[in-house]
């Protein structure tokens, strides 16, 4: 899997200047599911159709590279337990 790192920026400029960074998984996960109900968000608010489905394929592109870069915690080992 690839690892992924969370990075807090100061927008300055194009790039920005990073002030902290972090690839603890928990607040990848955080991340995460905050984006992903931003967009959902968006989504249902939007009253312009072209909109909502700009917004919804947004959606769907960033859904598929956070699953692949911020999985969904295992929970194979507690069912296990």
């Amino acid at each position: 899997m690839p690892t992924a790192i969370l990075t807090l920026q100061y927008p300055k400029g194009l790039k920005g200047l990073p002030i902290a960074t972090t690839s603890d998984i928990t607040a990848l996960r955080y991340f995460k599911r905050t984006v992903l109900e931003e967009w959902e968000r968006k989504i249902a608010e939007t009253k312009d159709a072209g909109e909502a489905i700009l917004y919804r394929l947004e959606y769907q592109r960033l859904k598929a590279a956070l699953n692949i870069f911020v999985p969904e915690e295992d929970t194979s080992s507690e069912e296990q337990a």
